[in-house]
């Protein structure tokens, strides 16, 4: 898991064409390093927040697309 701002995201997204969404981790690491973003700590609470949307996605299997 990586946390990073919305701008972060912006740029590693305008330096390669992808968004951090749809990259695997070890694609998402390389993105990071090329555009220069160095990812925030992830907190305690961040882990359970997405561990708690992982519970209760009612199709974990199921793709999801960056918002447009």
């Amino acid at each position: 898991m990586h946390k990073m701002t919305q701008e972060d995201a912006q740029k590693i997204e305008q330096t390669t064409g992808k968004s951090p969404e749809s990259m695997e981790p070890e694609e998402l690491d390389q993105a990071l390093a090329q555009a220069g973003v160095v990812a925030q700590p992830v907190t305690p609470e961040d882990a359970q927040a997405m561990s708690t949307a992982e519970a209760n996605d009612p199709d974990p299997d199921e793709e999801v697309e960056a918002p447009e």
